[in-house]
């Protein structure tokens, strides 16, 4: 079914679901800042972030009964609940869907509920999930509980979802992740779906090419969301256009993107009436692997893929990878390989070489990625 989709709805289907940031619970409340939601913790049980999930136990921690929550991609609940049904499946061989996914009204919030129960240890585990989307993601709340030896929560479930309150709209500069990066095996960046500069109905992909040279340069292209076909988590785009202005739809037989919890996919097949294409100037036909970025500034160079880990220490293959993103951003040229050597102070000396093996540059640096250019003798932060 083919719809229209802004910007709200690229919200909807293209938020990954990050890693929560928990923050410290103001009286009986947990603010949970990247899910943007906040949480009434009732009173006399334990909240607990772990990972991905977050726990209210109303007994011992790490036990049943609790409630659970977890955000996923969708932007639509019922949808959901039916692909979270065959997963369930797989888990439990003797699963008994006792409830199919129904809308119900839990507080003011419209929701889906589906209800489970299966063997654990030898005891009946109730296991029902409440589902609804707000601000750009689908939240799917859980309970657990075995009611044959009295470990149950009563109406706790019901009371979170209709207590929760989404903090605001999921979306460019909100805190989630703010574009998809694929890179080449060497570690150079190739496509980003940029997030950062959405323009109404529209969603910037940024192309790294070269022609005849070593130097790089960033072609952009406008993937027309209004024609897309919606379906699942992904979409279809129908309509391309270089920044220009110029349609470049012709190219593809079919361009798709599909968005999960860590990764987007995109999919092209050109227009087999085209030219085959050159690999370092043409989005060939393919399959590329996108993980979710940050980005600030105007540019992808600002910030790479690769993230630092705190201040450092950091490992010789991680300072030779940003050394290489240095140069990048500074020449367009992105080095071939990267040696690097200790010193006996403790320093390390990263060379770099093109791809015929010439020396392009070298830095001296700290385990902390700060030093010198040795050509120029210019201070320079390789994690900067």
């Amino acid at each position: 079914m083919k719809r229209s989709v802004s910007v709200f709805c690229l919200v909807f289907l293209f938020c990954a679901a990050l890693f929560p940031a928990c923050g410290a619970a103001e009286g009986n409340f947990d603010s949970l800042t990247d899910w943007n939601v906040r949480i009434a913790v009732p009173e006399g049980t334990t909240a607990v972030l772990k990972g991905s999930e977050y726990y209210i136990y109303a007994g011992e921690e790490n036990s049943i009964p609790y409630v659970m929550l977890r955000t996923y991609p969708y932007d639509d609940a019922l949808a959901l609940l039916n692909d979270f049904t065959g997963y369930m499946r797989r888990q439990y061989p003797d699963l008994e869907v006792i409830a199919e996914a129904a809308p119900r009204t839990v507080g003011d919030k419209l929701c889906f509920e589906t209800d489970y129960s299966y063997q654990v240890s030898g005891y009946e585990v109730l296991d029902r999930r409440i589902a609804l989307t707000a601000g750009g993601k689908a939240y799917l709340f859980a309970s657990k509980e075995i009611a044959e030896i009295g470990m149950t929560i009563g109406t706790m479930l019901d009371d979170v979802v209709a207590d929760c309150v989404f903090l605001r709209d999921s979306g460019p500069g909100s805190g989630l992740a703010e574009g998809y990066l694929y890179c080449r095996e060497d570690g150079m960046p190739k496509y980003w779906l940029d997030f950062s500069r959405t323009m109404t109905d529209n969603l910037v992909l940024h192309c790294f090419f070269r022609s005849g040279g070593a130097a790089y340069a960033e072609r952009c292209f406008v993937l027309d969301l209004a024609s897309a076909e919606v379906s699942g988590k992904g979409l279809q785009i129908r309509q391309v256009r270089g920044m220009d202005g110029n349609d470049c739809s012709g190219w593809f037989e079919k361009l798709t993107l599909a968005f999960y919890l860590d990764a987007a996919v995109m999919k092209a097949e050109r227009n087999g009436d085209m030219p085959p294409g050159d690999p370092e100037a043409d989005i060939l036909t393919g399959t590329y692997v996108m993980v979710p970025v940050g980005v600030s500034g105007d540019s992808l160079h600002r910030q790479s893929h690769f993230r630092p880990a705190g201040d450092g220490p950091y490992r010789p293959e991680e300072l030779g990878l940003w050394a290489r993103f240095l140069f990048f951003r500074n020449t367009g040229v992105f080095p071939a390989a990267a040696e690097t050597a200790g010193n006996p102070e403790g320093t390390l000396t990263v060379r770099l070489y093109g791809e015929a093996g010439a020396e392009l540059a070298w830095y001296t640096v700290d385990a902390a990625g700060e030093g010198i250019d040795g050509i120029t003798g210019e201070k320079i932060s390789l994690m900067r």
